[in-house]
């Protein structure tokens, strides 16, 4: 084979390889785009991992990136972070494969005849669905955080979740029959001043355990180009600004739950209560979520944070970086 042919034909294995395990193209699909056989597609990535041209890493999900977790530990004071290595971009399955390790975690810190807590969105929907059913927890009490949400989809429905979730328990659900954000203060009142609030807000109060997501900032709940540097630069010019939500109440950058209307008008777990539980575990990860990330830790709320590798990097890196006018 002549150097040009040698040329030729690793710009086809790469353009195979990338097609396949970038892509996910099927071998028959990139067959048609190179206009080749399927055979000669697989001696193509057969030659590709031979040539070193793919090198295929084996990231087991099972296994904690130590040196990262320290890093958080010592930075926050946490009592454990989980820095699950992925090696995927899908944002949903990466959210699945922590939110699992950190059910497994959770598994083994929990106590039977306590009282666990969970609040909505998709990192608590995603651990609850794989908490393993064999373990010889039993006797628990699975109460919401936050009252329903006008959001349809089921990460945000915890009536069935958490019903769902206590007979993973061997348990008793609470249900709770109450919106999580409200009109008026006086709508508030008239809930919290039930006979049924009250046995509610006794759990809170006496939580044994809590897990909890980290939502996004308020105003995009959807990933957009620039939106981190334009996100900083709110932040940087109004401190105070909300940038993620706990049990659904809205922080700033520095981790302080905001004194604002849309806080005033929230049915769920009081900052109070949930400073004072027991254990307080955070599931989250995408770069979508790094600055509420960082408000989250900075409360100091959290006991044990669970995330992939991919998040813990960039939220180290923006810290190191000191871009975070507020934070220096």
């Amino acid at each position: 084979m002549d150097r040009g042919d040698g040329i030729q034909n690793l710009q086809k294995m790469v353009q195979a390889a990338k097609m396949y395990y970038q892509e996910g193209l099927t071998q028959e699909t990139i067959a048609k785009k190179l206009r080749t056989s399927r055979p000669a597609v697989s001696l193509l990535l057969a030659e590709a991992r031979k040539t070193g041209v793919v090198q295929i890493k084996i990231k087991d999900p099972e296994v904690n990136n130590e040196e990262l977790a320290g890093q958080f530990q010592k930075r926050f004071g946490l009592k454990k972070c989980l820095v699950i290595p992925c090696g995927i971009r899908q944002e949903d399955v990466v959210l699945k494969i922590v939110a699992s390790q950190a059910a497994r975690f959770a598994s083994r810190m929990m106590k039977s005849h306590t009282t666990v807590g969970t609040s909505w969105g998709g990192s608590c929907y995603e651990f609850m669905q794989a908490f393993p059913e064999d373990t010889e927890l039993c006797n628990i009490t699975v109460v919401p955080l936050v009252g329903g949400s006008p959001l349809l989809t089921r990460e945000f429905q915890l009536i069935e979740s958490v019903r769902e979730f206590s007979e993973k328990l061997r348990g008793t659900p609470v249900v709770l029959y109450s919106p999580g954000f409200v009109d008026t203060i006086e709508d508030k009142k008239r809930y919290m001043g039930s006979l049924y609030m009250q046995s509610v807000l006794e759990k809170w109060r006496t939580l044994d355990f809590a897990v909890i997501g980290v939502g996004r900032p308020p105003e995009s709940y959807e990933a957009e180009p620039g939106r981190a540097a334009n996100l900083l630069e709110e932040i940087n010019r109004y401190p105070d600004k909300a940038v993620s939500d706990l049990c659904a109440r809205r922080i700033n950058i520095r981790g302080e739950f905001i004194r604002c209307n849309y806080n005033d008008k929230v049915i769920g777990i009081e900052e109070r209560d949930l400073r004072s539980t027991n254990q307080v575990l955070a599931v989250a990860v995408g770069s979508s979520k790094i600055f509420s990330i960082i408000g989250a830790l900075n409360s100091g709320i959290l006991d044990y944070f669970a995330t992939d590798e991919e998040t813990a990097r960039q939220v180290l890196n923006v810290l190191d970086s000191k871009v975070i006018k507020a934070l220096q």
